[in-house]
């Protein structure tokens, strides 16, 4: 009969959590990218590990709500489809271009916590963190780069079960678009 009392934990611990991600850069940050536009590209992309656009990590949430589940956060593929995007739309990005830039995932880290209001009927992440740390190569030059974004939903319910977290993304993908323009851009 003990056995009983940790049923509920263990039905905790076990439980999946699939979200609805969006993997599209926000409006707002295609047009704050294309502000940027120089003349580095187009580029052709790579990425170390190869697989890194597909990556999704099962974890639980940072926060005391969730932190049992297992929630699948696709942290690669919402990076590497709005830096793809991002850049795209800063530089240009085609597989045949001739400028070959190279990006090797040495980190990259989503943290989140769910809402804790008791009128949710569903999960909603109200507060996102993400790191992303890699190096790049173009011809002959190479840097390492370390973006970090943040943000926290105000309200209880969010904008949507997983906005605030692909909203961090969108601000590291500006980041990372800046940063390889910044050191790609022809210096005077």
């Amino acid at each position: 009969m003990r056995w009983l009392a940790f049923a509920p934990l263990l039905l905790l611990t076990n439980c999946a959590v699939t979200l609805p991600f969006n993997h599209r850069l926000a409006y707002d940050s295609v047009t704050q990218v294309k502000a940027i536009k120089a003349p580095v590209g187009p580029l052709s992309l790579v990425w170390i590990p190869g697989n890194f656009p597909e990556r999704i990590d099962t974890q639980g949430a940072s926060g005391f709500v969730g932190m049992a589940s297992q929630t699948r956060i696709p942290t690669g593929v919402g990076l590497a489809s709005r830096i793809t995007e991002a850049l795209d739309a800063a530089a240009g990005v085609s597989p045949a271009a001739e400028r070959k830039l190279t990006i090797r995932i040495l980190k990259a880290d989503s943290r989140f916590e769910y809402s804790a209001g008791i009128f949710n009927v569903t999960e909603v992440i109200d507060e996102g963190r993400c790191t992303l740390e890699a190096e790049f190569t173009s011809g002959d030059i190479t840097w390492t780069g370390k973006f970090e974004a943040k943000d926290r939903e105000g309200r209880v319910g969010g904008r949507s079960a997983t906005g605030v977290l692909e909203s961090v993304w969108d601000d590291i993908a500006v980041q990372v678009a800046k940063d390889v323009v910044n050191h790609l851009s022809p210096k005077p």
